[in-house]
């Protein structure tokens, strides 16, 4: 996909996984009848890999955008997530070389992400009195469920995700990196 597909694609796709994410979590939470409530996160999983393929001030405008229709989708007050995913944006624009270095750091990634989002999102709920959710019961019922439903989704999409964003092997990346060096003193 060209680079041009990919600026005009990234929020349409990412606009549908908040939807896609919102509807995948109510049928999670409705199948264990609410005894956990695992939140799925696709779009923090895309936006990992959103990061290789646009500039900074891109994914910061594109973050604050969607973070205000996703406070507006689910919370009902705007700025929560508005204020989170730009962040993570920037976290992950800034530590995309290693991000990508293996597989593996890419789940403890999302690990990272989903948690981030999550604990800070409830963070700033509590302390404005938005969630009665007492936080135990938030570790245990959807922090948990949350974490371990993102990573089995982050590690089913690692292949098609490589293919669509084209991710190259750190070996080739390192290689070709090496060989310019050599190439352009």
């Amino acid at each position: 996909m060209s680079h041009w597909a990919f600026q005009f694609f990234s929020p349409i796709i990412l606009f549908f996984l908040i939807l896609v994410d919102s509807h995948f979590s109510i049928f999670l939470t409705g199948i264990f009848s609410a005894a956990i409530i695992p939140v799925s996160h696709l779009f923090l999983i895309f936006l990992m890999y959103t990061t290789l393929k646009h500039h900074l001030t891109y994914l910061i405008i594109m973050s604050v955008l969607l973070g205000i229709i996703y406070d507006s989708y689910f919370l009902g007050v705007i700025g929560i997530a508005a204020a989170i995913f730009p962040l993570i944006s920037l976290f992950l624009y800034e530590i995309r070389d290693t991000v990508f270095q293996n597989r593996w750091t890419r789940i403890f990634a999302t690990v990272i992400i989903v948690f981030t989002f999550e604990i800070f999102s409830y963070g700033i709920e509590f302390a404005f009195g938005l969630t009665s959710l007492a936080p135990l019961t938030f570790i245990s019922k959807e922090l948990a469920a949350s974490l371990v439903l993102n990573i089995i989704l982050a590690t089913a999409l690692q292949w098609p995700l490589e293919a669509l964003y084209q991710v190259e092997k750190a070996e080739n990346v390192r290689k070709f990196k090496k060989d310019k060096n050599e190439i352009f003193p």
